[in-house]
């Protein structure tokens, strides 16, 4: 009976997911499973979120099929142009 039990283990695989989170004191890899990452991306909404290399907007994050999604990276957004002005 034990033996059946590792069968089915053994066909179903569990997909892990190549995270980088980048913030001002450097960066950090996790591997983590889809359930995983969606709540890291959760935590740093606020950040760009690269999906295989892709740029996606928070709120399309649902529409990901994380069992085809190899690596996620988040990122602090760039904020460009000048905000004082000193004539």
């Amino acid at each position: 009976m034990n033996e059946n039990k590792e069968s089915k283990n053994q066909g179903k695989e569990t997909k892990i997911i190549k995270v980088e989170v980048a913030d001002v004191s450097g960066h950090q890899t996790l591997m983590l499973k889809p359930q995983e990452t969606i709540e890291v991306i959760e935590n740093n909404a606020d950040k760009w979120i690269f999906v295989d290399d892709q740029l996606v907007d928070y709120q399309h994050v649902p529409e990901i099929d994380w069992n085809q999604t190899e690596s996620v990276r988040i990122l602090p957004g760039l904020v460009g142009g000048v905000t004082n002005y000193y004539w």
